[in-house]
């Protein structure tokens, strides 16, 4: 057997080459592999359970909304504040923790069902305040919320793949309705609460409407693009 290196014969056995140092290699031997430096448990071999963390948040959830009603109920002889607080704590939770539950988070469901909860929260609201508001302002404005939230998701997740600036299309679009929501919200407020009409909707109208062009205008110039990928990233 010779050096790969220096060409000189090697002795039988000799794990280094006497003129050059190099290392020998013997395919015959086989090393026995070294301790690891860190437990079995840690390599991940299962997959680890959120359910205490959840249910201890659920603890926390529950254990203020309780507080509040025996409160309520023992100072008021009613339900009549603790049921904001309940209600609010509830959307809270569906919207945030409720998700955690589920091995597959989409929020093509669970936007909905968020927006649902705050959507039923208003109407709580606005029978414990005697208020008449819910079906000609909250109504609405949620269901345009619900509609546009879910219009954006359900079509950002298709837009991937080789063509994923078909998402700054949608952007652009998302803030142009965006800004068209706020013209809504103006004009509803003058038919719920007999408001006049300020026009403050202009303002976020102009400016998301221009973002949601200059959005448009980056997907469909592929050189535009291309630079601002290079310069920033995106």
């Amino acid at each position: 057997m010779y050096c790969v290196k220096c060409g000189v014969e090697l002795q039988k056995g000799a794990d280094r080459c006497p003129l050059c140092g190099l290392p020998v290699y013997h395919p015959a031997l086989h090393e026995e592999p070294e301790a690891a430096p860190y437990p079995r448990c840690a390599e991940g071999e299962g997959a680890v359970s959120h359910g205490g963390l959840l249910f201890v948040l659920t603890v926390l959830f529950a254990l203020p909304v309780l507080v509040c009603l025996v409160t309520d109920l023992t100072m008021s002889g009613g339900v009549r504040w603790s049921g904001y607080v309940s209600f609010g704590l509830l959307w809270a939770y569906i919207s945030f923790c409720l998700p955690l539950w589920f091995k597959r988070r989409s929020p093509v469901v669970f936007f909905p069902v968020a927006m649902a909860a705050l959507i039923a929260l208003a109407l709580y609201v606005c029978l414990k305040t005697g208020g008449r508001w819910f079906l000609p302002f909250a109504f609405p404005v949620g269901g345009a919320l619900l509609l546009l939230g879910e219009a954006v998701i359900v079509l950002l997740r298709r837009a991937v793949g080789d063509r994923r600036y078909r998402a700054l299309f949608i952007l652009g679009g998302a803030a142009a309705a965006a800004g068209g929501l706020c013209m809504l919200i103006e004009f509803l407020l003058r038919v719920a609460f007999a408001l006049p009409m300020r026009w403050w909707c202009l303002y976020p109208l102009s400016a998301l409407g221009l973002i949601g062009a200059a959005l448009i205008v980056i997907g469909l110039c592929p050189a535009l693009r291309r630079s601002l990928y290079k310069k920033m990233f995106i």
